[in-house]
């Protein structure tokens, strides 16, 4: 359960922030999963940042209750849209499923599915980050509010490309 998970942490967390520079940050690969079983028209970068403000939101009120204030920051990354990555998906999102199963789910919906130990999950690409677009936002509070604890980079961050005409975009 991700509330009593993050309730374990916090305390961990609270002691190494007394002494420690930290940025918090978490994976995502269940709850973008569940999203888009939910949601199927859905694309991933926005169920990531949904799962990023959900997960961070949840976070943030542990720290609170440990007596850390911390902030999420929705984050984007910028990774390069022709990354290898994108031929071979290997980030695991959503339930695992038997093999039966998993290939019904792979031959209907076009998912691509791998071996998780004996069982089988969803996979989609997860390309390195190149750039975290936010990253000033993250060193502002770490050089100018020390107390507060960010909370960034969930999941790997939002995934976005630069578009090759305009590089500030």
């Amino acid at each position: 359960n991700m509330l009593k998970a993050a309730a374990a942490m916090a305390p961990t967390m609270a002691t190494l922030a007394q002494k420690h520079e930290l940025v918090l940050t978490h994976g995502n690969g269940p709850q973008v999963g569940e999203l888009a079983l939910e949601r199927a028209a859905a694309t991933f970068d926005v169920l990531g940042a949904e799962s990023m403000g959900q997960i961070g939101y949840v976070l943030a009120q542990a720290m609170q209750s440990a007596g850390v204030t911390a902030v999420p920051i929705l984050t984007q990354v910028v990774v390069d849209q022709y990354s290898e990555a994108f031929k071979d998906p290997t980030k695991f999102v959503g339930p695992i499923y038997g093999a039966t199963e998993a290939q019904a789910l792979s031959q209907s919906l076009g998912w691509i599915m791998k071996p998780d130990g004996e069982y089988f999950r969803r996979v989609v690409p997860s390309p390195p980050p190149l750039e975290i677009l936010q990253i000033e936002a993250i060193k502002t509070l770490l050089e100018h509010s020390p107390s507060v604890l960010p909370i960034a980079c969930g999941g790997g961050g939002v995934p976005v490309a630069r578009v090759p005409a305009n590089p500030r975009t």
